[in-house]
């Protein structure tokens, strides 16, 4: 066996486990659950949109301007993400959001991140990813 395959074993084996000692998601469960869905379901959304933006900084490795540019683009769309979910989700100084929207919050929360998250992926493979005819 390979030095690399014995060095990579116990990180792949250690990556599996989480998921293996975790039952399937339950959509349709008590609240935690739903949750939880909600938030494995960001955080799947959230890694893509990270590979997402990592090809397509390597495709502009040639392109300094363009890969600064991207990234100051992608630091500003956290913000807006951010300044979106909480207009869609308003508190004011000291409302609790747990008070003002319910046990739902951190479900309905999660899933409006993840699809802004998913639509920012989108537009990055529209934008960035697409075939280099332009």
């Amino acid at each position: 066996m390979s030095r690399l395959a014995l060095l990579a074993a116990p990180l792949l084996l250690g990556l599996a486990l989480p998921s293996l000692a975790q039952p399937a998601c339950n959509a349709d469960g008590s609240q935690l659950e739903m949750n939880q869905c909600a938030f494995d379901d960001l955080g799947r959304a959230d890694a893509e949109l990270n590979a997402t933006y990592g090809q397509a900084l390597r495709s502009m490795k040639d392109q300094p301007v363009a890969v600064e540019r991207l990234k100051a683009a992608q630091r500003l769309w956290v913000q807006l993400r951010d300044a979106d979910l909480a207009a869609q989700f308003p508190l004011a100084e000291g409302q609790s959001a747990q008070v003002e929207y319910g046990s739902i919050y951190l479900l309905e929360y999660a899933t409006a991140q993840a699809e802004l998250t998913r639509q920012r992926t989108a537009y990055l493979r529209a934008h960035f990813l697409a075939d280099d005819s332009r």
